[in-house]
C-alpha cells in the first residue's frame, strides 16, 4: 500500500473525513488505475456524507471488479444512507451468499431487517455471535433489538452472553442499564454507567445511547443537573459526528428550509386548485413537533378498524421535489395544472402506499410530524386533504426532544443543542402556521398532548366526528395492538404504557439550564394559551 492510501486508512479509521479525502484524491490522480485508491476515496466520501457520489465510484468498480464482498457491502452501506433500503438489503444479502461468514455484511444486514423482519434480525446475530464467539457486540446489539421490541426477558438473555464476553464494553454496559430502566431500577442503570463514559472509545452511536440512559437513570432519581448533564454529553457526541453531513447543509428538511417556507408562506397566499378533475383520495396529514404526542395519537388512531396509518415514513418526496423551497420555485404553485397536480399526487400514492391508494371506506392518516413545515405545499396539491395538528406545552416539546435519541436526519439535527432545537420548533411553528392562516387553508383539528392525558375519549370521540367516523371501542385496547407492532420513534416503550401525567410540565426542574430557549418559545406559550 502505498503512503497515500496508508495515509488516508489512518484518516478514516481516526474518523476525518477530509484528511481521507485529501489522501485519497492524491492517491487516484497519481495511479488512476488503482481500485483500492477508488475504494478508499469512496469510503472517504460516504465518510463526508456524499454517499451518492461513493456510490457512482463502487458501481463503477463492481462493473470492473465484480463479486467482490467488500465492494458490494459498502455499496449497501451508501444505499442505506441514501434511504435505499430495499436495495442496501440485496447487497448485504449478495455478500453472505458469496461469503457466507462475512461480518460486516451480516451485521449491516441484521440491522437493515431489524425494521421489517426483527426475528430473522435477531437470528443473524445469534448466528454472528457464534462466528465470532470473542466478539460480544453481535449479543449486545441482539439485546438491544429484543430491549426495542420489549422482548425483556429475551433481551436479558441476550445481555447475559455479551456480558460473559465482555463486561466493561459500553455497549454491554449500555444495554444493561437499559434493562435496568425497563425494569423501573434507575439505581442499578446509573451504577452500571456513571464513571464509565467519560474519556471511553467506543462508536459515537453507542456512547450517544448510553449517555442518554445514564441521563434517564439520573432523571428517575431526581438528580436533574446530572441528567441535564449526562444527555448534553450524548448531544455533543451525536452533533460531531453528524457536523460534517448536516451542519452547512440547507436543503429541503433543514433549518434553512423551513425558514425560507416560513418567510414565503408569511408573504403570499396562493389560490387552491379547483377540485374538479382531482384524482385518486387525500391522506389526511397529522403534524406537530417531535414529542408533542404524535406517536401516542397515531396508536390510538391505528386501533380504529376505519383508519390506516403510515407510522413516520416520509413520504412528501414527490412532493418536496416538484415543489421545492426556493421563492423562485414555489411561485409556481399559483401556475400548476390540474394534470401537474394529479402526477404528483399519484407519486404521492407511489411513496406512501406502494401496494395501492386505500380504499374509499378507510381513512389513511400520514402521521410524520415535521410535514408541519411543508402545510403550505400540501394543502395545494391535496385541497380535499384534513389537518391533525398535535399540539403539547413548546417548553416540554422543545426539552424533551433535546432528550431524546432521534435517528439523526437534517431536521433533528437541529434538536441536538437547546437553543437551535428552540429555534427549529420557532421556525417549524411559524411556516406551519402561515400556511393555515390562509384564506385556502383546509379542515384543521387540533389535539392537545395534555387533553389526550386527562381524556383520551372525549379526544378521540371529537376527533372521529372531525374524520367523520363513528366511535369503535377498538380504540380502547390501542395498548394491547400496539404492543403486537414494531413502533419506530423514541416513544415505543412509551405508549404502551397506561396514560400518566408525568411528563407534564417536566421542564420546570430544568428550567435553569433552557436558558434563552425559554424567550424564543415564550410567544407559542402565549399563544398555544399554557401557563407562563
Amino acid at each position: 500500500m502505498s503512503a497515500l492510501l496508508q495515509q488516508a486508512q489512518a484518516a478514516l479509521n481516526a474518523g476525518n473525513a477530509a484528511a481521507a479525502l485529501q489522501a485519497t484524491q492524491a492517491a487516484v490522480k497519481a495511479n488512476p488505475n488503482d481500485a483500492n485508491a477508488h475504494y478508499l476515496q469512496a469510503c472517504a466520501l460516504r465518510m463526508a456524507g456524499r454517499a451518492g457520489d461513493a456510490l457512482r465510484i463502487l458501481d463503477f468498480l463492481n462493473q470492473r471488479l465484480p463479486d467482490q464482498p467488500d465492494l458490494i457491502n459498502m455499496a449497501g452501506l451508501c444505499r442505506r444512507d441514501m434511504s435505499d433500503i430495499a436495495g442496501a438489503r440485496r447487497d448485504f444479502e449478495r455478500v453472505v451468499a458469496l461469503a457466507p461468514g462475512h461480518g460486516p455484511a451480516l451485521g449491516n444486514l441484521a440491522g437493515v431487517l431489524s425494521e421489517t423482519d426483527p426475528e430473522t434480525a435477531l437470528d443473524i446475530y445469534e448466528k454472528l455471535g457464534g462466528l465470532q464467539p470473542e466478539n460480544a457486540e453481535p449479543f449486545a446489539l441482539a439485546a438491544s433489538l429484543a430491549l426495542s421490541l420489549r422482548a425483556l426477558d429475551r433481551a436479558e438473555g441476550f445481555a447475559a452472553k455479551a456480558e460473559k464476553i465482555a463486561l466493561g464494553a459500553v455497549l454491554t454496559r449500555s444495554v444493561l442499564a437499559g434493562l435496568d430502566l425497563a425494569r423501573n431500577d434507575a439505581a442499578a442503570a446509573r451504577q452500571r454507567l456513571d464513571g464509565h463514559l467519560a474519556g471511553r472509545q467506543a462508536p459515537a452511536a453507542q456512547l450517544t445511547v448510553a449517555w442518554g440512559r445514564l441521563g434517564e437513570a439520573c432523571h428517575s432519581l431526581g438528580d436533574y443537573p446530572a441528567a441535564f448533564e449526562a444527555w448534553s454529553a450524548a448531544n455533543r457526541i451525536q452533533r460531531e459526528s453528524w457536523d460534517i453531513r448536516f451542519a452547512r447543509y440547507d436543503g429541503p428538511r433543514s433549518l434553512a428550509s423551513a425558514q425560507r417556507l416560513a418567510d414565503w408562506f408569511t408573504a403570499h397566499d396562493p389560490a387552491l386548485p379547483e377540485m374538479d378533475g382531482l384524482t385518486g383520495p387525500a391522506p389526511v396529514f397529522q403534524v406537530g413537533f417531535p414529542r408533542s404526542g404524535t406517536t401516542l395519537l397515531e396508536q390510538m388512531l391505528d386501533a380504529h378498524p376505519g383508519i390506516e396509518t403510515l407510522e413516520e415514513q416520509d413520504a412528501i418526496g414527490p412532493i418536496i421535489q416538484a415543489i421545492g423551497d426556493r421563492p423562485e420555485t414555489l411561485a409556481r404553485l399559483d401556475a400548476l395544472t390540474v394534470d401537474e397536480i394529479n402526477a404528483i399526487r399519484a407519486a404521492y400514492w407511489a411513496q406512501a402506499r406502494p401496494e395501492g391508494s386505500p380504499s374509499e371506506d378507510r381513512v389513511f392518516v400520514d402521521k410524520y410530524p415535521m410535514n408541519l413545515v411543508w402545510l403550505g405545499p400540501l394543502m395545494r396539491i391535496f385541497p380535499d386533504a384534513k389537518i391533525i395538528l398535535c399540539l403539547r406545552d413548546p417548553r416540554d416539546c422543545v426539552f424533551s426532544a433535546f432528550q431524546q435519541r432521534f435517528a439523526v436526519n437534517p431536521e433533528m439535527y437541529r434538536t441536538l443543542e437547546i437553543g437551535e432545537c428552540a429555534q427549529l420548533y420557532d421556525t417549524a411553528m411559524r411556516a406551519g402556521q402561515a400556511a393555515l392562516a390562509s384564506d385556502h387553508a383546509v379542515p384543521v383539528h387540533i389535539v392537545r398532548y395534555e387533553d389526550v392525558v386527562a381524556d383520551y375519549r372525549g379526544v378521540m370521540a371529537s376527533l372521529f366526528e372531525f374524520l367523520e367516523l363513528a366511535w369503535d371501542d377498538a380504540v380502547e385496547t390501542y395498548r394491547e395492538k400496539a404492543e403486537t407492532k414494531r413502533i419506530k420513534t423514541p416513544s415505543a416503550l412509551q405508549v404502551v404504557k397506561p396514560l400518566y401525567a408525568s411528563s407534564i410540565g417536566k421542564w420546570r426542574s430544568y428550567e435553569l439550564a433552557l436558558g434563552p430557549a425559554l424567550e424564543t418559545l415564550k410567544p407559542w406559550v402565549e399563544r398555544y394559551g399554557y401557563e407562563i
